[in-house]
């Protein structure tokens, strides 16, 4: 449940990050702010690198899994050991 959470969180915080990271350039133009244009360009990095993190979590599990001889299950979502 905990882990759940935690995924959910994060995937938010991507989605969240990549608009400030935005309005952040879009404020650094307005005001000729280099700290502003460095620091959205961060945020938009992080955001985007938590979602891709996200996207691929399942198949990093299922392929750990796979490499130390289980067999993975989609709809549980669990690595069945053989």
């Amino acid at each position: 449940m905990i882990e759940s959470f935690l995924e959910h969180t994060l995937v938010l915080a991507g989605i969240l990050l990549i608009p400030a990271g935005l309005l952040l350039l879009i404020y650094s133009r307005l005001r000729w702010s280099h700290w502003a244009t460095k620091t959205g360009v961060v945020l938009m990095a992080l955001g985007a690198l938590l979602l891709v993190r996200m996207h691929y979590a399942e198949f990093w599990l299922m392929d750990s899994c796979l490499d130390a001889g289980g067999r993975y299950d989609r709809t549980a979502g669990t690595c069945e050991p053989q």
